[in-house]
């Protein structure tokens, strides 16, 4: 049996999903995210629709993401990292300061889902 490295794993996950998003690929990022998510932002919770609403305003220029670390439990993975992003939500562009943000994904037959997110940029 092949051992997967969850550091390496945790961080392909949340590199594809912020790439999906950065790439306006709207089937894959909606397929990424289970019907029970829920987020937590600077300007309160957002359910699964409204997280979708959040990110498809979103026009992402150049990031970086680092500082990664990822511990498992049960069939999840909890993400950490680092995000330093040019980003406009409803025409008004954010701190590109670097900003954590942790992420919970959910291991199903289809692959990996995002049941929780919070994201400590101010919006």
């Amino acid at each position: 049996m092949v051992e997967v490295d969850i550091n390496l794993e945790g961080e392909k996950v949340y590199r594809q999903f912020i790439s999906d998003i950065a790439g306006k690929n709207w089937s894959a990022v909606e397929a990424m995210i289970a019907p029970g998510f829920q987020s937590a932002h600077s300007d309160g919770a957002r359910d699964r629709n409204g997280e979708l609403a959040l990110i498809k305003g979103i026009n992402l220029g150049t990031y970086t993401l680092h500082d990664f670390k990822v511990t498992k439990a049960n069939n999840q993975l909890i993400i950490t990292s680092w995000i330093s992003i040019e980003e406009t939500i409803n025409g008004e562009r954010l701190s590109t300061k670097s900003s954590p943000r942790l992420s919970v994904w959910d291991k199903t037959p289809n692959g990996w889902q995002l049941i929780a997110l919070a994201n400590l940029n101010p919006v």
